[in-house]
């Protein structure tokens, strides 16, 4: 999180990420953050980077496909960030 995310991300960054998969959230409250935080456990990687005072920010979490979330998310193939820094895994994952 940084000192300017105090509003949702405009098209310029939402525009990064263009596969139709990809789902960007905007979560003022840190409720899916937590959430995710909460359903975190093997044999989903423990990612490096990407929390601060106990919220996950800035993170990209890929699922496999067909991945249903229910009472608890399920585990992520990639759980790391931030976003910039694993894209080429990201891609490497979706392929």
């Amino acid at each position: 999180m940084l000192v300017t995310d105090f509003a949702a991300p405009g098209t310029f960054v939402l525009r990064r990420l263009t596969d139709a998969r990809v789902r960007q959230y905007w979560d003022p409250h840190h409720l899916v953050a937590a959430q995710i935080a909460r359903d975190a456990r093997p044999p989903q990687p423990v990612q490096n980077c990407c929390e601060r005072s106990g919220t996950l920010w800035d993170l990209a979490a890929v699922y496999r496909r067909g991945a249903v979330w229910t009472e608890r998310m399920p585990p992520a193939t990639v759980f790391d960030g931030p976003v910039l820094d694993v894209t080429d895994q990201i891609s490497r994952s979706i392929r």
